[in-house]
Parts: C-alpha cells; sequence; structure tokens
C-alpha cells in the first residue's frame, strides 16, 4: 500500500482556495480535493507542533500521551505502562504489544517508512523514531530573517523537502510505502519575494480586526501584538497577510512537483493521500499577530483533506462532520486492513468517506498549551474556551469564552455571561471526556497550567502584559 501524508506547518483552512479563499494561494491542492474529501470542521487535538505532532504520531490525545506544550515537557511521550522517550523497544517477545506509533504500523507490517521533516526547532526522540529513513535537511540561513535578536532557523524550504521526497521515493523498493512530508512552510519568517507578495495584495481582507480593534490592540505590550509588529492600520494587516498568503503558494507549488511525480510514475492513483496542518496562524482575531497561541479557529482549525486509493469508495466533496488529527492513524489503519492498536484514541474516517450520510461525533475537544493552556469543546452549534493559564494576558483572557459558531465563526461575541447553564453543561461534558481519555492521574494540561505554558516561560520577563 502507498501512503503519502503531507504535513503543512501554519496552515490555516480559510487560507485554502478549496475552502473558500478568494486568494489564489493553493492550486495544486485545490486540483487534490477533485479527487478528495475536505473536512470543514477538522481541528488538531493539540497544538502547536510538537503536541500536535504527538497526537498524529501516537494515535493519542495529549491528555493521554502527555505532550500539551513545548520545550522539556515535550520530549517523552507517555505509555499506558510507563513513560519513555519512545514508543518503546518492541521485541519478538512482544508481538501483541497493546500501543505503538503510527510509523511503527507500519514497520512492523514490513512496509517502507519514510520521515523528510523541516521541523528543527523541537526535535524529540519520538518524533523520528521508527523510520527505515528519517532525513531532516537544514540549509544555510543567510537568506532567514532575523527575530527576537537572533537568526531564525536553519529551515529549509519546501523546495528541499519536495527535493529529498522524491528522491526517496526513487529509491523505494517495491510498490508500498509510507512516506511523511514536512513542510515548514508557511511557518513565519515570510521570505518571499515582492512579486510573489504583490500577487496577494488585492485579496479581501477579513472582517477582523476592525480599524477600532487593531486601535485597541496597540494598547497591548506583548508578545507578537500589534505594536511588536508593526500593525497600526489594516493596510499594514494586508502587508502581513499577503506574505503569509505568499508563502502558502509557494509551498502549494512545491506540494503540487510531489503530487505530479507520482502521476506523472503512474502511483497517484493507488496512493492514499492525506494533506493537513499541524496548527493554523492568527492575524489579530483576538489581539496576537503572526502566532498560534490558543484554541481558537485561527490555530486550530486546518485543512483536513483525504484521499483514498481509486479502488476504494469515495463519495467525494466537502463534510461537515467533527473530527481532529487523533483521527487519522486509525483511518490510515483501516485502509492497510489493520486493526488500529487498541490505545489509540481516534476514529476510522473511512465510512464518513465512503458516505456523507454516517454518523459522526456530537462533540470534539482540542487543547493548546504554548502560550497559554486552555482546552476547548467544539460541538455544531457551540464552542466553549476554557483557560487554565492566561500566559501574559492575564486580565485580558477571560476564564470561560463561549461562541456561537454558526452565527459567530470569528468568535467575537462571547455569550458566557449570558449562557451560564450551558457553560456550565459544556464544561461538564469536557470533565467527562478527560475522564475517559486520561491515561494517567493527572492531567497534563493542568500540570502545564501549574508550571507555565512554555513560550509563556520564554518570553514573559521580556513582556509584562497588557
Amino acid at each position: 500500500m502507498r501512503v503519502l501524508f503531507i504535513d503543512i506547518d501554519s496552515l490555516r483552512a480559510d487560507h485554502v482556495g478549496g475552502y473558500g479563499y478568494e486568494g489564489p494561494t493553493t492550486p495544486n491542492i485545490d486540483d487534490l480535493l477533485d479527487d478528495a474529501v475536505a473536512f470543514e470542521r477538522g481541528y488538531v487535538a493539540n497544538s502547536p507542533c510538537m503536541p500536535s505532532r504527538a497526537a498524529l504520531t501516537s494515535g493519542r490525545f495529549g491528555i493521554a500521551n502527555g505532550v500539551e506544550t513545548h520545550g522539556m515537557q515535550s520530549q517523552r511521550i507517555d505509555r499506558p505502562e510507563n513513560r519513555t522517550d519512545w514508543a518503546g523497544s518492541w521485541t519478538e517477545n512482544e508481538p501483541n504489544r497493546p500501543w505503538w506509533t503510527l510509523p511503527e504500523l507500519f514497520f512492523q507490517n514490513r512496509i517502507p517508512t519514510i520521515g523528510v521533516s523541516s521541523f528543527p526547532r523541537h526535535p524529540a526522540p519520538w518524533f523520528y523514531h521508527v523510520w527505515h529513513t528519517f532525513r531532516q535537511p537544514q540549509e544555510p540561513d543567510e537568506e532567514m530573517t532575523v527575530e527576537w535578536g537572533h537568526v531564525s532557523f536553519q529551515t529549509p524550504r519546501a523546495e528541499t523537502v519536495t527535493d529529498i521526497a522524491i528522491e526517496e521515493l526513487e529509491s523505494v523498493d517495491g510498490d508500498s510505502f509510507f512516506l511523511y512530508a514536512q513542510y515548514w512552510d508557511p511557518h513565519a519568517p515570510y521570505n518571499r519575494s515582492e512579486d510573489e507578495i504583490d500577487r496577494f495584495r488585492d485579496t479581501p481582507l477579513p472582517p477582523y480586526p476592525t480599524e477600532e480593534q487593531l486601535a485597541d490592540h496597540r494598547e497591548w505590550d506583548t508578545l507578537r501584538g500589534a505594536t511588536q509588529e508593526g500593525i497600526e492600520t489594516r493596510g499594514d494587516l494586508n502587508e502581513m497577510l499577503s506574505a503569509y498568503d505568499a508563502e502558502i503558494r509557494y509551498t502549494d507549488r512545491h506540494v503540487g512537483r510531489l503530487l505530479e511525480y507520482l502521476k506523472s510514475t503512474g502511483q497517484y492513483d493507488e496512493t492514499l493521500i492525506v494533506l493537513s496542518g499541524d496548527h493554523g496562524e492568527e492575524f489579530g482575531e483576538h489581539g496576537l499577530y503572526r502566532e498560534h497561541w490558543s484554541t481558537h479557529d485561527g490555530t486550530q482549525r486546518v485543512p483536513m483533506i483525504v484521499k483514498p486509493p481509486a479502488d476504494s469508495e469515495m463519495e467525494q466533496g466537502t463534510r461537515e462532520h467533527l473530527i481532529t488529527n487523533v483521527d487519522f492513524a486509525p483511518t490510515i489503519a483501516d485502509y492497510l486492513g489493520e486493526s488500529p492498536p487498541e490505545r489509540w484514541q481516534g476514529t476510522s474516517l473511512r465510512p464518513v468517506i465512503e458516505s456523507s450520510d454516517a454518523d459522526g461525533r456530537d462533540a470534539i475537544v482540542f487543547d493548546h498549551g504554548l502560550y497559554t493552556a486552555q482546552r476547548a469543546i467544539r460541538t455544531p452549534e457551540w464552542k466553549l474556551v476554557r483557560t487554565y493559564h492566561p500566559g501574559m494576558w492575564d486580565g485580558v483572557l477571560p476564564e470561560y469564552q463561549l461562541y456561537e459558531m454558526n452565527e459567530d465563526p470569528w468568535e467575537q461575541d462571547d455569550l458566557a455571561a449570558d449562557r451560564p447553564d450551558l457553560v456550565d453543561s459544556l464544561e461538564e461534558e469536557m470533565i467527562l471526556w478527560a475522564e475517559r481519555h486520561r491515561t494517567g492521574s493527572v492531567d497534563p494540561l493542568r500540570r502545564v497550567a501549574e508550571r507555565g505554558p512554555s513560550g509563556y516561560n520564554s518570553f514573559k520577563d521580556g513582556f509584562e502584559g497588557v
């Protein structure tokens, strides 16, 4: 079986053409959608980068795998039996071990596993463990932007990732593989040319933040705030969004090269392709710019696209089902013809891919643990956000936020004070979810809140709050 998983860093769903965006950001991804199913309500189970990939890799929510933030707290994955740096050694004495990672699932089925990652910022043993081939290139930093007083990370461009991915595919012996291709672009800093950026300057701006909100945001003295980012007007916001869109377009071009390789070699039709992101990016909707920092949709909602093999049933189109990236591992296992490990916590999306009438969840729960410690529950109509640690935004972030998502998709009208009974009901549902999915005695997100999220601890001395 051939499986390609495309993981694009910081990609918001609402900046993808197939998800309704008006700018020409993703022509190649949009072409993929012609052969695929797109999930409109797809959320990462945990954010940002490391927690999201831990959920994807382990097949379990952060509350079970223990990775809820960055830094040292992200270096180890919790197993049901003990705490270990990776999935653990598996030997002939453990043929029925009840838990393993997604690459291990392929590894034990003797299918070549290939990881190509441009994610150097927070490497962890569980991230690059148990691959037949794992390549993590770096590039010279001469062209990289200086931020926070030092040169940004030597992250390879999308072109390099695609070059290496194709090189690895050319060396595959046989007709089966699992290729994980991770693109750092369009993560900040943005490095596209003026010509590339100019293509997007006429794209209509989102309704938020308004000019009034921008003026208020400039009163904040905080990391990634309007003042630090030089955002005084919506014209400045337009420049930032145009640069972001240019990065998406650049990445899309090289994703297109990878898809074209599969087509030119006759492998495309028979390949299961999943395309998603580790988190999105916020641009002032709630006060921060060019950052992923909360459980709002700008951070947590990403494109989730699945193209099954040609011999599989599929009802092409979009789905309104609530899903998270923890569902990808059991979905891939389903197409592989393998029962998912009993410890995995997601649900196969295959029935929903085959029929839009298939049943889905009534609610999903997801966490953020970098600059804040938040947990949210999303139903078809409502989202409740519970803040356990406000980070640098003490006095600005309320403990509870409630949004009617169909009427207020930008999450601007907080109804928590008006609907206390609904807040209580949704929080109770979150508590029950936590009890069902937690494997240890302590909720790891509560532990993050007690110690302080990694990003908050890193920057709190330089920014005193709002």
